[in-house]
Formats: structure tokens, C-alpha cells, sequence
């Protein structure tokens, strides 16, 4: 079951492969949908507490998140299809556990080792793509498809949980299918993820960097924890242990900085390598920062659009989801196209168009006529939106281009964890501001109740135009910072490539010589399909509280 590299054209083995692993991380993101619509049901069928039915929601956001660099990590260490197999088995037997959780605590603390399974087998999983297709146009193809994946098994979860929930006899068909469709990739994963040989790498002879496994874990957990929590407190940040435990986060993580450094130094195995931020030709900081922002506007936006469609239009969330279908129709065809020419269109200019289209979304948001028909305002922002969606592929294999295939699953998590932490972040700041906005202008229209149309809307265009001013600012460091990226979906061509190791990079010893010269074009893709990375960060819609507060108050 060997993978052709001399066709452009994905064999049944090839899609195989690309349904295996594009399945099981939409599956992961599917989840994030369905809860977000049926903990209404499941927590009257469970007796939830009120204040207990935004945990399992919490739980799974910071298992999933937190450990993301510590399993990225361990794929390089174990390989990654044993890590992507492992996690996927793993999230599969939980999702079937949790189908008969017999109260809210068990509920919960399934929800919480499902969130492992996804940590595990996202980075690993999505890095497997480098390692079985060559630079060109197949493996660009399988990032479109794995990209095209995420809006729509967000949507599918939506709808579907809103569909399988309308009893409490019915909320655990949802997991029940979950759980079936899991051990459908596991097999298809064993079936076509031919075993590969792996030299091991020199760092990791050393062990684990366990230290640094539990300071980024930690640092990581406090901050998502700490910024969510500032999103569903009734007195957001004035609660007095949002702040201190955002705080500590920058603590920690400082110090997880210092730590891993003091190892880089000391040849010691570290968990990050701190030299890859610097490293010439790599771009990292461009990338992440291009990721993080980007999403910060991306699922901010959509956040805010759920609100109003639901606090606004008064929408319950079934139909909330269906406003939504135009974006995932358009995500899809946005992923697969890009996957499709981007070893013929430079990678800086790619992502400039896409940004720019994106940029219209929260414009159009802010200035939005609400009594205009969803036709003619709100479908215009969501087919814009997927502009975002072209970030995903171009970012992923620019950094599979340049790291070293030791560290495609460390790429993959660091990628993830960009995502997720941009996400909480521009919820969090968006949404103070957009509360702020609306309490000054209630103040000066003291007729209006709180929660008026007019009085949210006030707060909601404060929000588009924060996620405008950020994707600005994505486009900024953009057009700044991935100046000679060139065309990094292309097919390898000389022989004598060379990517950037990351492994030597570990052993060399601080000196105070200059650095080598940047990275010529050539240097972006690498000869042999064993030498190929990848990472990869889904294209996530932003998980809404908002539906699961409605339907509750329905």
C-alpha cells in the first residue's frame, strides 16, 4: 500500500488515509458543537446545577489546550501514528463511556479524558500528512480537505445536537455516534498508515522534559481557564481570582521560558525549543502571530454573530445553526481551493487576499442594518468570513517546509495552542468591550432595558469593529513579515534540498558567530517524503455559551 509521488492525483489509498485522519480531528471539533447545544437537555437529565453547565464545555476546552505541546512532544518521541492511533482509541471508548454517564460529576470527568484523546491525536495526527505525501500538489490537497473539515463538523454538531437533543432519552445518540464514527477512522488509520521506519531523534535520548511538560500545561491551563471564566463571570474581570489567575499564568510561562532555555543551554532534552523562534527562514513568529490574531477576529466574529441571531432576532439555536450553512458551504470550497493552487501562487500573496476578504466580515458586521434581510447583511458576513480559512493550509506548510521531521508534531501542537489561546483571548478583551460599549450607552438612554436590541447592538458593532482593527493588524504583520516566504506548496525539485533541523539545532552550542544566511527557496521544501513535515490547526468556530444560556432560559 505503498503512496505514489509521481501522480497529482489522490488514490483510494490517499483518500483513505486523508478521511482517516481529517475525520478523527473534525470529530474533535464536532464534539465542541454538540455540547454547545445539548447541555440544556443533558443537564436537566442529569440534574446540572445552573452554575455547573458551562463545566463540561470548560473541562474539555482545557484538557484539549493545555496539553497540546506535551503530546506534540511525545508523537516525536513514540511516532506519530502510534500517538494518532492511541488518541484516536482513546477519544473513541470515552465518547462511548460518556453516552452512559449516570450523573453530572461522571458527565464531566468523561467529557475531561475525551479532552486527552483530542490532544493526543491532533498534532500527531494532522503531522502524519507530511510523512506519507511528498511536497506538491497531493499533500496540498490533503490540508485542503483536513482544513475544509473543521467548519463543517462544527455546523454538523450543531445541528445534529440540536436535532438528537430534544429529549432527555435522546442527548446520548450523540455520543453513541460520536464513539462509532471514532472507531471507523481507528480502523481505517490501522488499515492505510502503512508503519514507516524512524531513526531516532538526538535530543530525545535524554528523556522527556518533563519539568517543562508541567510548567507549559499549567501556564497554558491558568491563562485559557482564567479568560473563559472572565467571559461567563457575572462580574467578569472585577471577580477577584480572574485576575490573579491570569496573573499567574504569565508567571508560570515566564518562567517555563527560562526553564527551557536553561535547558537549551545545558544540552538537556526541552520541551520547546526556544532557538525555532529565531531561527533564519522559519518565520515562526510571522506565522503564530498571523494565527493567533487572525482567529482572535475569526471565531470572535462568528461568537458575536450567534448573539445576534439569537439576542437580536430572537433565533432559537437550531435555527442559529442553519444561519450558519453558508459559511460552512463556503469554508469548504475556500479550504479545497486553496489546497488546489497553492504550489502555483506565492504563499505572502495568498494570505494578503484572504485576510483582506476576511477584513469585510466585521466590517460589515459593525455598520449592519438590523432590520435588513439576512440575504442582503448577515449572509454577506458569513460567506466573507471564510476568508480567515486561508490562513490554515498556507501557515501549515510553510512550517512543514522548514522544520525537521522530528518536530512535526510539536509544530502541529504549537500551531493548536496559537489557535486556542488567540480565541480565548479575543473573546475575553471583545467581549469587555462590547459590555462596556453597551453599559454607556444604556447610561445615556436610561429608557432602554439592558438587554434591548438597540442597547446590544450598541455593544455588538464596539465588537466588529475590534475584530476589524485586529484583522488589520493580521494583515499588517502579513505584508510585513512573510516578505521571501515564496511558494511552499510546491513540488521538490533539486535533490540536494535541505530543510532546517531542529535536531541539530538542540546540539549546537551558543556562540557569538553570526548567523548563517537566510534560507534560498529551495531550502522551503525538502526531497524525501520522510523528510516532510507538517502541523496543523483546524479551522474552529468559536464554542458559544450564549446557545446553551438561551436554550436553558427557554
Amino acid at each position: 500500500m505503498a503512496f505514489s509521488s509521481d501522480q497529482d492525483a489522490l488514490g483510494l489509498n490517499d483518500l483513505a488515509l486523508i478521511v482517516s485522519v481529517s475525520g478523527v480531528t473534525t470529530l474533535n471539533v464536532f464534539l465542541s458543537g454538540a455540547l454547545t447545544v445539548a447541555l440544556p437537555t443533558i443537564g436537566k437529565d442529569l440534574h446540572f446545577k445552573q452554575s455547573d453547565l458551562q463545566w463540561p464545555l470548560n473541562v474539555y476546552a482545557l484538557s484539549y489546550g493545555c496539553l497540546l505541546l506535551f503530546f506534540g512532544r511525545l508523537g516525536d518521541i513514540v511516532g506519530g501514528r502510534i500517538m494518532f492511533l492511541s488518541g484516536s482509541i482513546w477519544f473513541s471508548i470515552w465518547s462511548l463511556a460518556t453516552a452512559f454517564a449516570p450523573n453530572s460529576g461522571v458527565f464531566i470527568g468523561f467529557v475531561a479524558l475525551l479532552g486527552l484523546g483530542a490532544a493526543a491525536n491532533t498534532p500527531s495526527g494532522l503531522g502524519l500528512f507530511s510523512a506519507f505525501f511528498p511536497p506538491g500538489p497531493k499533500r496540498n490537497k490533503a490540508y485542503g480537505v483536513l482544513g475544509a473539515g473543521q467548519p463543517l463538523g462544527f455546523i454538523l454538531g450543531l445541528i445534529l445536537g440540536g436535532v438528537l437533543t430534544q429529549s432527555g432519552a435522546t442527548w446520548r445518540a450523540v455520543f453513541y455516534m460520536q464513539s462509532g464514527l471514532g472507531v471507523l477512522f481507528v480502523i481505517l488509520g490501522f488499515v492505510f498508515l502503512v508503519k514507516q521506519p524512524r531513526a531516532p531523534a538526538r535530543r530525545y535520548t535524554k528523556g522527556l522534559d518533563w519539568g517543562g511538560a508541567l510548567l507549559s500545561a499549567a501556564g497554558i491551563g491558568l491563562l485559557t481557564y482564567s479568560l473563559a471564566d472572565s467571559t461567563t463571570a457575572r462580574k467578569g474581570w472585577s471577580t477577584p481570582q480572574i485576575p490573579s489567575l491570569f496573573s499567574a499564568s504569565f508567571v508560570v510561562l515566564t518562567i517555563f521560558v527560562l526553564y527551557e532555555r536553561y535547558r537549551e543551554r545545558h544540552n538537556l532534552s526541552v520541551l520547546l525549543p526556544m532557538k525555532i523562534w529565531n531561527q533564519s527562514g522559519s518565520k515562526m513568529i510571522s506565522v503564530i502571530g498571523i494565527q493567533f490574531f487572525v482567529w482572535w477576529s475569526f471565531n470572535t466574529l462568528a461568537y458575536f454573530s450567534t448573539l445576534y441571531y439569537q439576542e437580536v432576532n430572537r433565533l432559537d439555536p437550531l435555527h442559529t445553526a442553519v444561519r450558519f450553512v453558508p459559511m460552512t458551504i463556503a469554508g469548504t470550497l475556500v479550504n479545497l481551493v486553496t489546497g488546489y493552487i497553492m504550489h502555483r501562487v506565492p504563499s505572502r500573496p495568498l494570505i494578503l487576499v484572504g485576510i483582506l476578504g476576511y477584513s469585510a466580515a466585521p466590517l460589515i458586521f459593525a455598520l449592519m442594518d438590523v432590520h435588513a434581510s439576512y440575504w442582503s447583511t448577515a449572509f454577506l458576513v458569513m460567506i466573507f468570513t471564510v476568508g480567515a480559512d486561508v490562513v490554515y493550509p498556507v501557515g501549515n506548510l510553510h512550517l512543514s517546509s522548514v522544520f525537521d521531521s522530528d518536530s512535526q508534531s510539536l509544530a502541529g501542537g504549537l500551531f493548536n495552542v496559537a489557535s486556542r489561546i488567540g480565541t480565548s483571548l479575543g473573546l475575553a478583551v471583545t467581549s469587555s468591550i462590547a459590555t462596556a460599549t453597551s453599559q454607556k450607552y444604556q447610561h445615556s438612554h436610561p429608557d432602554l432595558a439592558l438587554d434591548s436590541p438597540d442597547v446590544l447592538m450598541a455593544g455588538f458593532r464596539a465588537a466588529g469593529w475590534t475584530c476589524f482593527a485586529v484583522s488589520v493588524f493580521s494583515f499588517g504583520i502579513a505584508l510585513f513579515g512573510l516578505r521571501g516566504i515564496g511558494i511552499v506548496g510546491q513540488r521538490a525539485e533539486k535533490p540536494g534540498a535541505e530543510t532546517v533541523q531542529l535536531s541539530d539545532l538542540e546540539q549546537r552550542v551558543p556562540t557569538n558567530d553570526k548567523p548563517s544566511a537566510a534560507p534560498t527557496q529551495s531550502t522551503l521544501t525538502a526531497p524525501e517524503p520522510l523528510h516532510i513535515k507538517s502541523s496543523a490547526a483546524p479551522s474552529q468556530v468559536a464554542s458559544n455559551e450564549s446557545i446553551v444560556e438561551r436554550q436553558e432560559n427557554d
